[in-house]
């Protein structure tokens, strides 16, 4: 009986490590390259994308001017092919309370946020703020679904304020990949 047990957990362990860890390396550090970023209506900007060491970052100005505060955030995410065409539906977020969300630590959009120079003022009606650095942590991504370095993104971000009323929205275009770090020694002479 327990030689049969054995080959269970041993059989299921080794599925389990081919289906949960075939490609998320912990080794490897993941980063996204930004390939667009574009406003839809009521959303103006202007960015630039910059790399510095393996990361890339946004820097720019976004600007909105909503007669009513925002309300929810729709967050729409499309899976592409590597280079970025046929793309398809894969899934959505929806965020209510909007201000105590944005203001998280430790999400996916934080460091997204907190780039933003200054901070919108909640309820948010208007936003004039620079980006600077902005980026955004996959990181916890890639644990969630392994699979996301094997394809690019596009991510729309669709705002609206009382009664469904659609404001705008800007979509990102982007991929995920994963990277080795060195591990840089300094020797004293």
């Amino acid at each position: 009986m327990y030689f049969i047990k054995l080959l269970f957990i041993i059989f299921i362990g080794k599925c389990f490590e081919h289906v949960i860890f075939a490609a998320y390396n912990p080794m490897l550090t993941y980063t996204i390259r930004f390939q667009k970023l574009y406003f839809q209506p009521n959303f103006t900007g202007n960015y630039t994308i910059n790399k510095y060491r393996e990361k890339e970052f946004v820097n720019g100005y976004i600007a909105l001017d909503s007669p009513e505060p925002l309300e929810k955030l729709v967050v729409v995410f499309q899976r592409c092919n590597p280079e970025g065409v046929n793309c398809e539906y894969f899934q959505s977020w929806t965020l209510t309370d909007l201000c105590p969300k944005l203001k998280d630590k430790n999400q996916i959009w934080s460091s997204w946020y907190r780039a933003f120079d200054p901070q919108p003022n909640c309820p948010v009606t208007k936003v004039n703020s620079f980006i600077r650095n902005g980026t955004i942590d996959f990181a916890p991504a890639v644990r969630w679904y392994p699979d996301i370095v094997n394809y690019q993104w596009k991510v729309t971000q669709k705002f609206y304020a009382a009664g469904e009323r659609y404001i705008g929205s800007y979509t990102f275009e982007l991929s995920v990949f994963g990277y080795r770090k060195r591990n840089i020694k300094q020797t004293k002479q």
